[in-house]
């Protein structure tokens, strides 16, 4: 067993531990979660919510509307993150040289697509003071901008500072997207491991940690985020040479033997699976009934086409933005895919092997679900017209015996 797996569960224990005591502790989670400067927070626990004493605003009187930009600037990083920046920039002008500005501009530039403008505040900020960034959120927001600024090794460690607390953050629609970010991106660490010698192990310890990360999302509470999870934790574990439980999780089983899962919790998955595939049936069958509304006369191919276009927008994630590396979207599709639309999964497969993903660590466990596709081992439904991503293979309509397949089996439409 790899190290990443023995730590994860002792570290995803810690909030619980934190939460379940009463007094200091419970004041230290809840500023930790609100995220307030310490120059804005009482020092009693009767006043916590209170923001600065009468002593505190007579030796600044500017402080009390310092306090009130940055309390207005968090507010508004949800919906305005351009007023959030300004509330930023106007607390900095007002008490400068603090840390609280710095971290609420950097917050507001993430929110407005600037990456960059984010990691220079966050340095700013850390440079004033290290502790500025420790509330989730803030850790949250700085881990993306180091991710997304090429500082990988630098956002995982964040990543794991941030794990353990993530308990702290409002919904469990964010827990799960912190535990998805973190595992995208170890497997982006995996990969940039060459692929022999003692770094290996490295590499097989930074994939074990993103099939911890995924297994704690999947057992928490279903998010929108749950298929992403599970499409996520698929490919992981596929990529770990573990196809038997991969294919498990795509099939909607809930838990993996050496975790000893619990039997009511695998018997709510397979029905979660059983409601999904019916959902995808009458998907199918209505875009079928509205393409001969829309025509009497089109013929099957018409008709196809529409249930197949329908059914790959089914499938689509529903955010890609944890990704790590561009490329695994065509991954992560071409699973969503195998069970239902066969070729249009290899169309995926192919796309990826084509492309950036051909080219690295993972292609021989891509090659490997591909021809398993052509085989017609993947669990598909029925053939389907090849998508866009590229080019797929088609398999003929059954009359008698089945030619055998290959990858231009029945020629390119």
């Amino acid at each position: 067993m790899h190290l990443g797996s023995l730590l994860l569960p002792a570290l995803l224990a810690l909030p619980l531990a934190a939460h379940g005591g009463q007094g200091s502790g419970d004041l230290v989670a809840a500023a930790a979660a609100a995220g307030r400067p310490p120059e804005c927070s009482a020092r009693t626990r009767r006043a916590i919510a209170r923001g600065p004493t009468i002593w505190e605003s007579a030796r600044a009187p500017e402080l009390p509307r310092y306090c009130d930009l940055l309390a207005r600037g968090q507010a508004q990083l949800g919906g305005d993150a351009e007023a959030a920046r300004e509330a930023a920039r106007l607390a900095d002008q007002i008490l400068p040289g603090r840390a609280a500005p710095q971290v609420l501009l950097a917050r507001a530039a993430l929110a407005l697509g600037s990456p960059a403008d984010a990691a220079r505040a966050f340095d700013r900020a850390r440079s004033i003071d290290p502790r500025s960034v420790e509330d989730p959120h803030t850790l949250h927001d700085l881990a993306r901008s180091l991710a997304r600024t090429g500082k990988r090794d630098e956002a995982i460690a964040i990543y794991r500072a941030l794990v353990p607390r993530i308990d702290l953050l409002g919904t469990a629609d964010q827990r799960a997207l912190v535990l998805l970010e973190a595992a995208h991106l170890s497997m982006a660490a995996a990969a940039a491991k060459p692929p022999a010698g003692a770094p290996a192990e490295g590499a097989r310890s930074d994939l074990d940690e993103a099939i911890a990360y995924l297994r704690e999302a999947r057992q928490r509470t279903q998010t929108q985020l749950a298929r992403d999870v599970t499409l996520s934790l698929a490919l992981a574990l596929d990529r770990a040479g573990d196809k038997a439980q991969a294919d498990a999780a795509l099939a909607g089983e809930a838990g993996d033997a050496a975790a000893g899962a619990d039997p009511r919790a695998q018997a709510a998955a397979r029905a979660r699976a059983e409601a999904a595939r019916a959902r995808a049936a009458d998907h199918r069958a209505q875009a079928a009934a509205r393409a001969r509304a829309a025509d009497p006369h089109a013929g099957a191919a018409a008709r196809e086409h529409a249930a197949d276009d329908l059914a790959s927008a089914a499938a689509r994630l529903r955010t890609l933005d944890y990704l790590a590396v561009p490329e695994d979207r065509l991954a992560l599709e071409a699973l969503a895919l195998e069970r239902t639309m066969t070729a249009a999964a290899s169309a995926r497969w192919e796309a990826y092997l084509s492309g950036a993903g051909g080219q690295g660590p993972w292609a021989t466990a891509a090659r490997a679900r591909l021809d398993a596709l052509r085989r017609g081992g993947g669990g598909g439904h029925r053939p389907a017209r090849a998508a866009t991503a590229g080019p797929a293979a088609r398999v003929p309509r059954e009359r008698g015996a089945a030619p055998p397949p290959g990858p231009n089996a029945g020629g390119a439409r």
